[in-house]
């Protein structure tokens, strides 16, 4: 009967332990970039009044997504019996969990408060999805280290069990991601009720994007080799994925250039917005969507691993590009706060406001990155999370 064989790596090379210190200066370096910014507050940022939720709240629900969907990529063996996929069901599991960690680690270095981290446990407001989303991501988080746990002991009931649980969890983790932005009716832009669903199958299509890149990259690095056919079978699902993402996103935008108080935002991020009409013309669409689309479904290219990969990343800068959008030029525009009349105030109220990242938070950004990829090589090194050989299991092979 075929199986998988995990091992850790032995990371006894000068390049690995090179990487390592690398990555362990760009951490140590947003530890001070956050410490800093505690001291010395929000004026070092390029936060204001009417930005408040800026790149660090992007990052976030990246990395929310890509947490969410690469929990769901890692349950594919063993919840549906996708035998050909346990090649990625501990590494991806891992990556959830490193992932939500990053999150949580850039949103609460990104408090102006974050020594209240405890107040969200003990003084909860039931009608606030901000306010339960404390215990929904640490039982989020709980549930995937049970599920690489026991991945880890080889306890397929257990697996199963947990990898049901994890699916459903990150399903309504991400959704609920979604519905904190998508309940917000005083933002034009914010306001819809295909939110949460966009921000799920988004998750699920980057968490695979970001699963083959992950994959191929760790196989070739520690010199283990894994069947292209793997690629080849994930690319299928990955490409039906960014097609609903498309549909979903445009359908989102179409809808908002028929209500008019949301026209205004609409016409800015399309047409008006400087950088931010590149992003959507050029990042989200262009990169992250009709490229990827085009390389996953040409003959010429949809079995070649370098395309499949190009096509990984550009649609995760897409995903990253989608959030620029959702999240900042969602505050850039005014509120009406008395509609029909020209509203302003000596704190930037009535016009539209802009943002751009200061130094601390570029080193927090760099940084929380750079604290993921330290975890995930030391975890390489002390966890049996990839197998000796990437061999393509299928269920006749069992």
């Amino acid at each position: 009967m075929a199986k998988y064989y995990f091992a850790p790596i032995e990371g006894k090379t000068p390049k690995y332990y090179w990487t390592v210190g690398i990555l362990g200066t760009l951490v140590l370096g947003w530890l001070v970039a956050s410490y800093v910014r505690f001291i010395e507050g929000m004026y070092i940022t390029g936060m204001s009044h009417s930005v408040t939720w800026a790149g660090a709240k992007v990052i976030f629900v990246l990395f929310v997504g890509l947490s969410a969907g690469s929990l769901i990529m890692s349950a594919l063996s063993a919840i549906f019996g996708q035998k050909e996929y346990k090649v990625l069901g501990r590494v991806a599991a891992f990556n959830a969990v490193l992932f939500m960690a990053g999150a949580l680690g850039i949103l609460i270095t990104d408090w102006g408060r974050p020594d209240r981290i405890v107040l969200p446990f003990y003084m909860v407001n039931p009608r606030s999805m901000l306010s339960l989303k404390a215990y929904i991501y640490m039982t989020y988080i709980a549930v995937c280290i049970l599920y690489l746990w026991a991945q880890l002991k080889e306890n397929e009931t257990w697996t199963k069990a947990l990898g049901i649980v994890a699916v459903i969890v990150a399903i309504f983790v991400h959704s609920g991601t979604g519905f904190i932005f998508g309940v917000i009716n005083g933002r034009d832009m914010f306001f819809s009720s295909i939110t949460p669903l966009a921000f799920v199958v988004a998750a699920l299509s980057s968490g695979s994007a970001l699963a083959m890149i992950v994959l191929y990259y760790t196989f070739k690095l520690t010199k283990r080799s894994i069947d292209m056919r793997f690629f080849h079978q994930l690319s299928r699902v990955m490409v039906g994925l960014i097609i609903f993402v498309f549909y979903l996103v445009t359908i989102e935008h179409l809808t908002h250039l028929y209500v008019p108080e949301a026209q205004e935002g609409e016409f800015y991020v399309m047409f008006s917005g400087g950088f931010f009409t590149w992003v959507f013309w050029g990042m989200l669409y262009g990169l992250g969507l009709l490229i990827p689309i085009f390389l996953l479904l040409n003959p010429a290219t949809k079995t070649k691993i370098k395309w499949i990969l190009t096509a990984s990343a550009l649609h995760v800068i897409g995903v990253l590009a989608e959030r620029m959008l959702f999240i900042l030029p969602g505050q850039f525009l005014a509120v009406p706060i008395f509609p029909g009349y020209e509203f302003t105030s000596p704190f930037q109220d009535g016009v539209i406001a802009s943002y751009i990242p200061h130094m601390a938070e570029v080193i927090q950004f760099v940084g929380i990155f750079a604290f993921i990829a330290f975890i995930y090589i030391m975890g390489l090194r002390m966890l049996p999370l990839l197998p000796v050989e990437g061999k393509y299991i299928k269920d006749q092979d069992h």
